[in-house]
């Protein structure tokens, strides 16, 4: 005892105990192991914005000029220069484009199809030198004729031409009906029999009559320009 003071003194330490020590910590008090989750993190979507960085550059490597609507066109009308533009864009190899040198040549051709603005023509959607277009009071017929009735030679598409349905069975006219109409395409005669498949544009209210007479192989495509 000294100055009237009891000491204490402290028991002496167990062998083998181990102290606790606290886990480190951040500054703001957070575990380590969450530290290293924001780490793993950032690396992550560093990783991830490289990758977009990456694509953007091929992406824009491959885009090309490639010819665009620069506002609507419908479906007959004629193309004009100030409805195009030329843009660069990367489509994909199986989509059909027309190259920007080449926007001067559509000038002139006609729409077979709407073409809304923004819009990548394709040459399929333009009509050809000749070609019409199927109106809305006509049909498109089919027909397999033979050798006799079919036109001869090459006929272009358009042509004007009769359509000559023969007598049905008994009980209808007897009488043979002509049907002016246009030639949309014709195939080759074939080797064998010199059959030749048609398309033949009519008016509406003949369809029935050469539909009938197709279908009963009763009908005859007879040219009347351009072909014999």
């Amino acid at each position: 005892m000294t100055n009237g003071t009891a000491s204490r003194t402290l028991p002496p330490p167990v062998a083998g105990a181990r102290r606790s020590v606290p886990s480190p910590g951040s500054a703001g008090g957070l575990p380590a192991r969450r530290r290293w989750g924001r780490v793993a993190l950032g690396a992550v979507l560093a990783l991830l914005g490289a990758w977009l960085c990456m694509v953007l550059v091929a992406t824009a490597g491959g885009r090309e000029e490639t010819v665009a609507m620069a506002r609507d066109v419908q479906r007959g009308q004629v193309i004009e220069r100030a409805d195009l533009t030329v843009v660069r864009v990367a489509a994909d190899p199986g989509v059909e484009t027309i190259a920007g040198a080449d926007v001067d040549d559509l000038v002139g051709r006609t729409a077979g199809s709407d073409l809304p603005q923004g819009a990548l023509p394709a040459g399929d959607q333009l009509l050809d030198d000749g070609d019409r277009l199927v109106g809305e009071d006509e049909v498109v017929v089919g027909a397999r004729l033979d050798a006799a009735a079919a036109p001869r030679g090459e006929v272009a598409p358009g042509t004007a031409v009769l359509v000559v349905v023969r007598p049905g069975p008994a009980g209808t006219s007897p009488d043979a009906t002509e049907v002016p109409g246009w030639l949309r395409d014709i195939g080759d005669p074939l080797e064998t029999t010199g059959d030749r498949e048609v398309s033949v544009v009519v008016p509406v209210d003949a369809a029935a009559v050469v539909a009938s007479g197709a279908a009963d192989e009763r009908i005859a495509v007879v040219t009347l320009e351009g072909g014999g």
